[in-house]
């Protein structure tokens, strides 16, 4: 049985109460087409398990900009949890992080979203850490900026308020130290990375739109919204 489990939710910030990211700036690293995806399938048995990291997305420009980090990536199929996008990333000591890179529907707990996904992934893939990537939007344009990255140091639904687990608490403290923002021109947009955010993923009103003021009074303390929403609490899982 999988013991050693971490949450870690990342963010990153398209728009505020102010405004979207109309123009942003041009990026260094090249972002893949669908088209470019690997069109064949690895068999399962050459998968190796388990992995170090899985990273969960929903929208497809979340997923490619996941894709674009791996190296040697490939693609294979299991009939429990589908499709799944491995690679490595980075070293450490030497070795490479073995990644699972998954893209699932929007939501919390229907068939095919987050929540579902993620239970049967775990399951399967028996990741030593989980990456929630995404979007978000601020609340505050005096707290954070733009195109600002929000880690998240605690998860607040409308149930249930969830700080990471203690070794992954202990490392983003320092996440951002040494990381450059990967930018054609870095000093065309100062980017700032939230190492303590606070994300809430709360249900959109029906009414559409945000209800910024109501949040922030009810939130205080919130860096930013989740934008898919619906409650995406994973530490339910485990």
């Amino acid at each position: 049985m999988f013991t050693h489990k971490l949450l870690f939710v990342y963010c990153v910030l398209l728009e505020t109460e102010t405004g979207s990211l109309k123009c942003p700036p041009q990026l260094s690293v090249k972002i893949p087409k669908k088209s470019d995806l690997p069109g064949n399938l690895s068999p399962w048995n050459v998968v190796e398990l388990p992995i170090d990291i899985l990273l969960m997305t929903v929208e497809d420009d979340e997923f490619l900009s996941c894709f674009s980090y791996l190296e040697k990536p490939f693609k294979s199929y299991n009939k429990t949890i589908g499709y799944v996008y491995f690679g490595s990333i980075g070293s450490e000591h030497g070795k490479k992080r073995n990644i699972g890179l998954m893209k699932c529907s929007k939501g919390s707990a229907d068939p095919g979203s987050c929540l579902s996904v993620v239970k049967d992934a775990v399951r399967v893939l028996r990741p030593r850490a989980l990456f929630s990537v995404g979007a978000c939007s601020g609340l505050d344009c005096e707290k954070s900026k733009l195109g600002d990255v929000v880690v998240s140091a605690k998860l607040i639904t409308s149930s249930y308020q969830t700080p990471p687990g203690r070794d992954i608490g202990n490392l983003i403290r320092h996440i951002a130290d040494g990381w450059i923002a990967p930018l054609e021109n870095p000093d065309e947009q100062k980017v700032r990375v939230h190492c303590d955010g606070v994300v809430l993923s709360i249900q959109m009103p029906d009414s559409g739109g945000w209800p910024y003021e109501e949040i922030i009074k009810r939130y205080p303390e919130a860096t930013a919204v989740d934008m898919e929403g619906g409650g995406k609490n994973f530490n339910k899982v485990f």
